[in-house]
């Protein structure tokens, strides 16, 4: 029905009713489908692919079995499922994902791998409930109510459940070689009213190869050791600095020096002459690094105040403070920063720094850079700002780079279709197309943008400590996803 929505702004009567059957009969379907879907660990492990891995096994089983309780059919393709509806001749996609990020289990009031219903009133809490087994459950249920009308359908509805998004996207992209995708994909795996760019996903890996300490009398205080963050697309919630020969005088002035409107709290504790120091700030995904408070660079900005004697920490300290620093755009880092006039400007986030075998010290930052610069142009200002700052200070590094490319999807013709939905079922009659800083695999995908699950002026839980969707967008989603289906499927 894409010639009729829009006409009035408004999607059509038929998908009015059927989304309306879909909350007052499946609503609490899909709140249980999402607790049994969370309760799958389905994160990545080293060494083993995830279509191996038990967790993965057993979650694709579960959807095999609730794929023929909803009438839909299955097809398993290793690292991807489809579950299907219809036999239309042409084809609509529905992208989601199963896998999540790890979940830091001391963080949450329970078990993140168990969905939290009481802790917060209103909230659906756990690990995937936002990105991406909440979609997962709407859609599953979308697709049944649909199913449920009997209504002729001009496009046969494929969800497409990958395996691999959080962690390796190349079985995805094998998966595409010898499967002709739908021509046209919605994507539930970012953000309303409709995402039709994303910044270009990479990585920067700096390494201090270890060194001697420098000459310090004995009793001079000596910064260790510096490390925090758990994986490169989380704004690290914690990190640790270990220093020796440290005094109360020290602690008291350190103590003075942190900075109270930061948002991080640092604690203390002192065992005989060692310090450590523990920052905790707030997780955030590092595509929107603004709603996180990043425990790495402002501890690294508290040790920055003192003087030091030279060590591997002590010239990281030096690096996160003169060229990452505590906001978020490259502002310091050379000639990165840029801006695009729809997408936005580049981030850049310090989020993992970890002590290798060998003493090394390497820190991890998540870049994402929108359309306007080359990919050759953004590597060579990278490159003449870390190679730049080494020989300015005499501090020997190494690093490697990971430059994604940006998305933009200019135009599709269902565009209009997912703003009309969105604008009627919230009221929000200016609303139009987004960017995002993520990256999502429906780039991947023909006329791929992303519809939902999470609001454009609310912060984004997932990757975070605290993942959760309310109830009510929980619902909403629903409502707007089977709309949707009826809009563009049925007719």
């Amino acid at each position: 029905m894409i010639s009729d929505t829009g006409r009035d702004g408004r999607p059509s009567r038929v998908a009015r009713a059927v989304a309306a059957h879909a909350v007052s009969n499946y609503f609490d379907a899909v709140v249980s489908t999402l607790a049994d879907l969370v309760a799958f660990r389905t994160v990545a492990e080293p060494g083993v692919p995830n279509a191996r891995s038990p967790e993965f096994v057993r979650l694709k089983d579960y959807l095999a079995h609730t794929a023929k309780k909803l009438a839909l059919d299955f097809e398993d393709h290793g690292a991807v499922v489809v579950l299907g509806l219809g036999e239309g001749r042409d084809r609509l996609g529905l992208l989601t994902h199963a896998d999540v990020r790890p979940a830091d289990g001391t963080a949450w009031a329970i078990d993140p791998f168990s969905l939290d219903t009481h802790s917060e009133p209103g909230r659906l809490l756990g690990r995937g409930v936002e990105d991406d087994k909440g979609p997962i459950a709407a859609a599953l249920y979308s697709m049944k109510a649909l199913g449920d009308q009997g209504l002729p359908t001009r496009r046969r509805v494929e969800l497409i459940v990958s395996l691999t998004e959080e962690s390796d996207w190349t079985p995805f992209r094998e998966f595409l070689a010898g499967w002709t995708p739908p021509a046209l994909n919605v994507a539930l795996d970012a953000l309303y009213p409709v995402v039709t760019a994303e910044h270009g996903t990479g990585a920067i890996y700096v390494t201090v190869p270890p060194e001697p300490t420098a000459p310090h009398r004995p009793d001079d205080p000596r910064l260790v050791s510096l490390q925090g963050g758990l994986f490169l697309t989380q704004i690290p919630a914690e990190a640790e600095a270990v220093i020796a020969g440290a005094g109360s005088a020290l602690t008291t002035t350190l103590r003075r020096r942190v900075d109270q409107t930061a948002g991080v709290t640092v604690d203390f504790e002192a065992t005989g002459s060692t310090l450590r120091i523990r920052a905790r700030g707030v997780a955030a995904h590092s595509s929107t690094p603004v709603d996180g408070r990043n425990a790495i660079t402002h501890l690294a900005a508290l040790l920055g105040t003192y003087e030091w004697p030279r060590s591997p920490a002590v010239t990281m300290v030096r690096f996160i403070n003169d060229l990452v620093g505590t906001a978020h755009h490259a502002e310091r880092f050379g000639e990165v920063a840029y801006t695009h006039d729809f997408m936005g400007p580049l981030t850049l986030a310090l989020t993992t720094l970890r002590l290798g075998a060998g003493d090394e010290l390497t820190a991890g930052i998540n870049i994402r850079r929108p359309v306007g610069r080359s990919r050759k142009r953004v590597e060579a200002t990278v490159r003449a700002a870390v190679d730049g700052w080494s020989q300015q200070t005499g501090s020997p590094l190494s690093y490697t780079l990971e430059i994604g490319d940006p998305y933009h999807l200019e135009s599709a013709p269902h565009i209009p279709v997912l703003l009309d939905i969105f604008r009627f079922y919230t009221g929000r009659a200016t609303a139009g197309p987004i960017s995002i800083g993520g990256g999502t695999q429906a780039r991947l995908l023909p006329n791929g943008l992303n519809f939902g699950p999470a609001m454009p002026d609310e912060p984004y839980t997932g990757h975070s400590e605290h993942e959760f969707m309310t109830v009510d967008r929980l619902q909403l989603t629903l409502r707007m996803c089977t709309a949707a289906l009826v809009e563009l499927a049925a007719g």
